[in-house]
């Protein structure tokens, strides 16, 4: 059975406040870390001249956080060693290996998500071709996470028919991945251009397999 999905455009902090207590079994989120547009400037990275066009650069503060832990059971934050100030300590955190060499894109080999599961740190090992995608489909989200990746985390972290929020849509690609693993996602993203893009990927991602 494929799952459902509630998508706004909308500040994530009005949609969380919709929602009463623990509504949520699980949170899988991507906040914006502050970097802004500053990756193209690096004089390394043959990305130099890219004309960027990621624009949410709101750091999530203790409001977030707070708002984010009341509504949902479980957490898995993405790129959370920015935001250890506002973590609880666990051993239970993921890596995903983006297969991808630091001497050809001077990029991180890596990411890290906390977890708030107390199970071992496990590794996701899935390439990552976000800057490719991105120059080759103009307008594109700069820091698309792979489908499989969201996929492979619903797999080891979530059930079936569970209520799932994401508070950073950005690309659209957990959208996909909860709608094939069964998950009803309530998801937004704050800037309407990169709302519109996602939608239109759902939409065309989910589809395609239903007139085969």
């Amino acid at each position: 059975m494929n799952g459902t999905m509630d998508l706004r455009c909308c500040d994530c902090m009005d949609l969380m406040r919709e929602f009463p207590d623990k509504y949520f079994d699980l949170a899988i989120v991507d906040p914006p870390y502050g970097l802004g547009e500053t990756w193209k400037k690096d004089r390394f990275s043959k990305f130099y001249t890219h004309e960027s066009t990621y624009k949410n650069d709101r750091v999530p503060g203790p409001d977030y956080f707070a708002e984010l832990f009341r509504v949902s059971k479980n957490q898995i934050v993405w790129g959370a060693n920015y935001y250890t100030q506002y973590l609880p300590t666990r051993n239970s955190w993921i890596v995903w290996d983006k297969n991808r060499s630091f001497d050809d894109s001077h990029m991180a080999e890596g990411e890290l998500a906390w977890t708030s599961f107390n199970i071992p740190l496990l590794i996701a090992r899935f390439t990552w071709n976000g800057f490719i995608r991105c120059e080759a489909r103009d307008g594109n989200h700069p820091y698309e996470k792979p489908t499989k990746l969201y996929r492979w985390t619903l797999e080891q972290y979530a059930k079936p028919s569970q209520k799932i929020l994401d508070t950073h849509l950005g690309s659209g690609s957990i959208a996909i991945a909860a709608h094939y693993f069964g998950a009803h996602l309530t998801a937004c993203e704050i800037d309407p251009d990169y709302f519109r893009e996602a939608s239109a990927r759902i939409l065309r991602e989910t589809a395609q397999l239903a007139f085969l």
